[in-house]
């Protein structure tokens, strides 16, 4: 009897011992190393076990910054110079990530998947030597196959194809589309799959990039995946309204240096064998442009010191678009200075949300956002699934990621900044038009909430920072 319980102890001494080690030694943010720590000495194991899959950072990979290997042949501009809230905009990006911004780029926007499917099929269909794809969710079904043909149509005129697909998004439908990119040949590779040996079951660390490169000249990012659920017209229950972008210029260049680097970590072959022969780099449009990469690995925390930055150096307005809106601390101190400093600041999240936890999260934290003068609007369903940040009059930052712990600190995520008064004057457009069917959050209706719903409010705020 005594023998088994000093086993017992001896394990969960050890066990407590091991991951309170690495949780001090490799979680920077305190109050998430407060709570695992807390977990792990109150319930060794399970605690363990918890941390093991949601906590531990398992991506090794040096981030090289990308290479500019664009030179002033071939159309490259510098960039014209910026208005006063603009110069401090770019010092932001520039000092965040070493790069440059790259001038001579037209930008696009493409609404739900009704404007953006057709538009990416065709640059597929056009390509004649190369479809760089990769996206998160890539459900399988009418949507998903008809990529899959396409794909498989390129292939067969000689293309290289290469499709990258997250090993959690794609379950989001069943079967996986990995039957159909088997059946078509095509040479597909799975961000982090999940397997029992060795162990890899995390449901962290994942790419929520969203790229398609066809022949390094034309580049789809943004928000959308790929399936029925982004057609805003469509049938699927889980649909969404959604904005995507088209970068036809020099920028080109960088998403491709981006998607070599998750081809490469993934197991794909190297992607730097001559396949820009003709030059990519000639101007397009007015647009000045810089990728802002992000993920648990050295680029950790870009986006967040670009997003703080953005807003700091508002004058007018900063608006934001995003289905995901729970700010930590800092960044919520960054909100409510650029409010008391009488910028217009609104945020537009779903008025239903399809993870409910983030939704009461937020509604524990939202009566001293409303106090300073954020305004919170909620957009009516489908789900508002826009990302999309507006500074003033000339600066847009969109791309793949939420306005979460998740989306800034636990996936792998890809920012555009983008300076160009039309793109602004458009987004903005965008804006007002959903703004005005919106119903804004009131002090009285958090007031309103009964004591039940404040107690579930307040118990989902304490997982903050993991959702």
């Amino acid at each position: 009897m005594w023998d088994y319980l000093l086993s017992l102890i001896t394990v969960y001494l050890l066990v407590a011992l091991v991951g309170g080690v690495h949780v001090l030694l490799y979680k920077r943010n305190s109050r998430s190393a407060f709570g695992w720590l807390g977990l792990i000495i109150l319930f060794p194991i399970a605690g363990a076990l918890l941390y093991a899959l949601f906590g531990v950072n398992r991506v090794r990979r040096k981030a090289r910054r990308i290479s500019l290997r664009v030179g002033h042949e071939g159309g490259y501009r510098e960039p014209k110079p910026a208005s006063a809230s603009g110069a401090r905009l770019e010092h932001v990006g520039r000092n965040v990530t070493r790069l440059e911004l790259m001038p001579g780029n037209r930008v696009s926007i493409c609404h739900n998947g009704e404007e953006a499917f057709p538009s990416m099929l065709e640059a597929i269909d056009a390509a004649r030597r190369e479809v760089l794809l990769s996206s998160y969710i890539f459900d399988n079904d009418a949507t998903g196959r008809a990529f899959t043909d396409a794909l498989a149509r390129a292939r067969q005129r000689g293309c290289r194809v290469c499709v990258l697909i997250d090993d959690v998004g794609i379950r989001y439908s069943f079967p996986t589309i990995v039957r159909e990119l088997k059946k078509q040949g095509l040479s597909f590779r799975r961000f982090m799959p999940l397997q029992l040996v060795p162990p890899q079951l995390s449901i962290n660390m994942r790419n929520h990039r969203k790229l398609l490169i066809a022949d390094r000249r034309v580049t789809f990012a943004g928000g959308m995946n790929i399936g029925d659920r982004q057609l805003f017209h469509g049938a699927s229950r889980h649909r969404a309204s959604d904005l995507h972008f088209r970068f036809d210029g020099p920028i080109n260049a960088q998403f491709v240096d981006l998607f070599a680097e998750d081809w490469k970590f993934a197991g794909g072959a190297p992607l730097d064998d001559g396949a820009d022969e003709e030059p990519a780099n000639q101007a397009a449009g007015e647009a000045a442009c810089r990728l802002i990469p992000d993920g648990p690995d050295e680029t950790l925390d870009a986006l967040m010191l670009v997003i703080m930055g953005a807003i700091a150096s508002a004058r007018k307005r900063a608006w934001i678009m995003t289905p995901y809106f729970l700010p930590e601390r800092q960044m919520m101190g960054c909100l409510q200075a650029a409010a008391l400093a009488g910028v217009d600041l609104q945020v537009m999240i779903p008025q239903r949300n399809n993870w409910p936890l983030v939704q009461w999260a937020l509604q524990h934290n939202m009566a001293e956002m409303l106090d300073l003068g954020v305004r919170i609007l909620q957009h009516p369903p489908p789900l508002a699934h826009s990302k999309c940040l507006l500074v003033d009059d000339e600066y847009a930052l969109v791309g793949s990621a939420n306005l979460d712990p998740r989306s800034l600190r636990l996936n792998f995520e890809l920012g555009i900044e983008v300076f160009d008064p039309m793109l602004n004057q458009e987004l903005a457009a965008h804006f007002e038009h959903n703004a005005a069917d919106c119903i804004p959050y009131t002090q009285e209706m958090l007031r309103a909430r009964r004591t039940l719903v404040r107690l579930r409010d307040a118990g989902a705020a304490l997982f903050g920072p993991y959702l």
